[in-house]
């Protein structure tokens, strides 16, 4: 089966992006995602307001942080540009541009990143249109 050409239709532009979503019970995801991306071979570039700077080890410092100006971490992913946004304790919530995804290759570079997040953080990891958490493209478990 060609996992691509069955699923390169979700990635045509729409005006919408597409949502990778990980749920766990608790904020422990958090603690493991910060920890995995720091030994990662992804780049990453953490916001607060319009200013870089060093990501913090807790998402409760995040949500302090956000007291004053919106925080975003954008992840270098292959050619590929997947932003975390920091909404819920129990869980982690990536956005990527679908125009982005051109080719297979543009696509296993994105399983890549789905397994990478699913093993660091022993979680299910499911890519959904977005906010459209019923229309599932693919998920890892």
């Amino acid at each position: 089966m060609d996992r691509w050409n069955n699923l390169k239709s979700h990635f045509e532009q729409d005006g919408s992006l597409r949502d990778i979503i990980v749920t766990s019970e608790s904020q422990d995801s958090w603690v493991l995602f910060f920890a995995a991306l720091k030994s990662a071979e992804y780049s990453h570039v953490f916001k607060h307001g319009r200013n870089v700077c060093t990501l913090p080890d807790s998402i409760n410092s995040i949500w302090k942080l956000q007291n004053t100006e919106p925080t975003l971490l954008s992840v270098k992913v292959g050619e590929l540009l997947i932003n975390c946004h920091f909404f819920k304790s129990y869980e982690i919530e990536f956005d990527l541009d679908p125009k982005d995804i051109n080719s297979k290759s543009d696509f296993f570079v994105l399983l890549n990143f789905l397994s990478w997040l699913n093993k660091s953080i022993k979680s299910s990891v499911v890519l959904t249109h977005e906010n459209s958490r019923d229309e599932v493209i693919l998920s890892v478990k």
